[in-house]
């Protein structure tokens, strides 16, 4: 195993990608709605785009991402992810206009780790951790037709800052603000008049009789809305393996940047 894999093991994301996956055919009749509403957004963003290229960020599964429609739209998709299931890379490995790129969209999980093996021997800064974004993707963001962050923006500090409050080091307060430091720049690398972003941005758990029992923020920054703003909820959990008590909701926006 390389160097690469291990850092994958271990923040996770391929044990958290398969997850996805085994959750979407347990609760696959209350996604549809919102993998729906997510690719018609999608869809509707390409029509002032000019059809050169789409970069999608956070592909994955390709659960929520219009990909046939894209690609026929679209001269050349990239789809990029940290992981690429490898049943997706098959499945699509003969559309010659779909290219694959594995990527860390966040810019963070390597300098997190290289970071991580001396701020537990050392008082550090957390807020000093220098964002490192490959030139292939700051390339590819800048010269897109239209770039896609498909529920991703409140996923990335997820995984990266669970390994992080592992090790006990830094307070609760110290790694949310290391949260928004993640999220805001992610919308930093979204070119102007050129995305379509899709994110669930507040988490509601639920009794068996719908009464709200709690609920808390996912995006912890001022997000650059206009007055074109879509939202709906997506039934993310009803078996309750997300929370052992609760029915999980999450509340979803959709804009263009």
């Amino acid at each position: 195993m390389d160097m690469n894999n291990r850092v994958l093991r271990k923040f996770g994301f391929k044990k958290d990608q398969n997850g996805i996956i085994n959750r979407y055919i347990r609760e696959k009749p209350y996604w549809d709605t919102h993998l729906f509403n997510t690719k018609k957004f999608i869809i509707d963003s390409t029509r002032n785009k000019t059809k050169n290229t789409c970069v999608v960020l956070g592909s994955g599964w390709l659960l929520d991402v219009p990909i046939e429609d894209l690609s026929t739209i679209f001269n050349t998709v990239y789809l990029v992810d940290i992981v690429h299931p490898r049943q997706i890379k098959h499945k699509y490995r003969k559309i010659e206009n779909i290219k694959f790129i594995q990527a860390d969209i966040s810019g963070y999980i390597k300098p997190v780790y290289d970071f991580m093996k001396i701020a537990i021997k050392k008082s550090l800064d957390i807020t000093n951790i220098s964002q490192k974004i490959s030139p292939e993707l700051n390339e590819i963001t800048a010269n897109a037709s239209m770039v896609v962050s498909v529920n991703i923006l409140n996923q990335l500090d997820i995984l990266i800052c669970d390994y992080i409050e592992r090790f006990s080091v830094f307070t609760t307060e110290q790694v949310k603000v290391f949260r928004k430091i993640i999220q805001q720049k992610h919308i930093d690398l979204l070119p102007e008049n050129k995305s379509c972003i899709i994110t669930d941005y507040e988490e509601i758990n639920t009794d068996d009789n719908g009464s709200v029992i709690q609920s808390r923020p996912l995006v912890y920054i001022e997000l650059p809305l206009n007055k074109y703003v879509k939202k709906w909820v997506w039934n993310f959990d009803t078996h309750k393996t997300y929370h052992s008590k609760f029915n999980t909701d999450f509340k979803v926006m959709a804009w263009n940047k």
